[in-house]
């Protein structure tokens, strides 16, 4: 869906997602592409990015079951990057 602000377009996501794939799909450069369809190579750039970071995982991590383990509590702690860490546990 597109909001028009003046000359402004905002696209979705959708539209994004629609746009990549389209200047992957044909034989321009990103700058051609972004010239012939009048859009920013830096927007056609970051959403690139930004889908690509938010696809989902290409298959499921098995974790096993954690009161294999033995022990009556468990700690989980997950990386989330950028200085973010997740610390669980249970007693």
């Amino acid at each position: 869906m597109r909001e028009s602000t003046g000359r402004r377009i905002r696209r979705g996501r959708d539209e994004w997602q629609r746009l990549i794939a389209e200047q992957a799909d044909s034989d321009l450069t990103q700058a051609a592409f972004c010239a012939a369809r009048g859009i920013s190579i830096g927007s056609l750039q970051n959403w690139k990015r930004r889908l690509a970071s938010n696809a989902p995982a290409e298959s499921w991590l098995e974790l096993g079951t954690l009161a294999e383990r033995g022990a009556s509590g468990w700690d989980i702690e997950l990386d989330l990057g950028d200085g973010v860490c997740l610390r669980l546990r249970r007693c």
